[in-house]
């Protein structure tokens, strides 16, 4: 029997004995179960009625409720391999199912055993381990492998990149899954997505970095090519090629931003040009901050959406220590945008550092500790509201 059931069958609680019928019945004699049984029904509990409603979520969207048997048509909602659905079975373990181009990945998760995850090559197969899976039956198909051991393949903090990989794995017949604010399968990568391989075919992954450096080079053959025909629109779709193969260059957001600037475009030039300045930034190297903030200073009242802007601008007035301008964009940042929690953040740590206006300091900090509660600051901000 069950380790862990050892109790009497008239103390223990509904889900013990649904547990003796399902996920356990491997554990007890036809005899023992049929007295659960009468148990269940003495006690007016119908498994039936039990497993008819099941929940899931696409990605980070809210939990909802459906019914079991139109649990299989989520399945179609996987457009790409970062999108990810979860089922929640009745004992709250999930199943997540993300998709490869020939090949659905699938992560079981308990809260007491964590995860296994395998691969199913096979629409038909996967929707009767789901099946099996909401009724608490045995839902790892025969023959399915559960992955021991995985590498981390790639890191970044483009979407746009670790897709392009995907597609090179797609087209070599590679399985793989991918981390992302999505599905959080493995807690060992340091940035927002990863590209996870079982560990026996990761030296054959590495075929995919060489394919990815010779597109690199064509496309900057292309790009010269386009330069000297001085065709705009086509070095601009080069470059968006190019922010996939090399997303961590700020050369190439920062020739974009002209090019978009010469096109008056000024929303996203702007846009560009930070994200080329936030790369410089994470690299310690930012030769030309003066003309950034002079750029984006010039540009603030062209654009309709300024927050991106006022951000950058604060962030390079707390790079110089210009406290005093810091201070004023994040607050043209709250007018624009009461609920903007990083602003709450800087003006939190502007007041604390700078004045003795406490109400100001708790004020700013516990709003954003409700706008953002998992924050890793959130440690750091509860010590220094209990200590004012």
């Amino acid at each position: 029997m069950s380790e862990e059931i050892i109790k009497p069958i008239d103390v223990m609680n509904n889900d013990e004995l649904i547990s003796v019928l399902t996920v356990h019945k491997e554990n007890f004699n036809d005899e023992y179960k049929k007295k659960v049984v009468d148990e269940l029904v003495k006690r007016g509990v119908n498994l039936e009625e039990k497993f008819k409603i099941v929940k899931y979520k696409l990605n980070l969207e809210d939990v909802e409720e459906i019914e079991v048997t139109a649990a299989h048509e989520k399945i179609s909602l996987l457009k790409n391999p970062i999108d990810v659905i979860y089922f929640i079975n009745y004992m709250n373990d999930s199943f997540a199912i993300q998709k490869n181009d020939g090949v659905f990945v699938i992560h079981h998760n308990t809260p007491k055993l964590g995860f296994s995850s395998f691969f199913l090559d096979s629409e038909t197969e996967l929707k009767n381990s789901l099946n099996n899976f909401l009724t608490l039956d045995q839902w790892l198909p025969e023959g399915a492998e559960v992955i021991e051991h995985w590498e981390t393949f790639a890191e970044s903090t483009s979407s746009a990149y670790i897709l392009r990989l995907a597609k090179l794995m797609d087209e070599i017949n590679l399985s793989y899954c991918i981390n992302s604010a999505h599905l959080v399968r493995f807690n060992s990568f340091n940035s927002p997505y990863s590209i996870i391989v079982p560990a026996d075919v990761i030296d054959e992954a590495e075929e995919v970095l060489l394919k990815i450096d010779e597109l690199k080079e064509n496309l900057h053959e292309e790009l010269e090519a386009a330069e000297k025909k001085e065709d705009i629109d086509l070095q601009l779709k080069i470059l968006l090629e190019l922010e996939s193969v090399t997303p961590e260059d700020p050369l190439v957001y920062y020739n974009k931003a002209q090019l978009l600037d010469e096109k008056g475009d000024y929303q996203n030039a702007s846009d560009a040009l930070i994200e080329s300045f936030n790369l410089e930034m994470n690299n310690g190297t930012v030769d030309d901050i003066e003309d950034i903030e002079n750029y984006l200073v010039e540009v603030v009242d062209k654009v309709e959406n300024k927050s991106n802007i006022l951000h950058c601008l604060a962030t390079i007035s707390a790079f110089k220590e210009d406290t005093d301008s810091s201070f004023e964009y994040c607050n043209k940042i709250i007018a624009l945008d009461e609920n903007d929690a990083v602003a709450h953040l800087q003006l939190g740590y502007h007041y604390y550092s700078n004045t003795e206006d406490d109400e100001k300091v708790k004020f700013h900090f516990k709003k954003y500790i409700e706008l953002d509660p998992e924050s890793a600051e959130r440690e750091a901000i509860e010590e220094i509201l209990k200590n004012i």
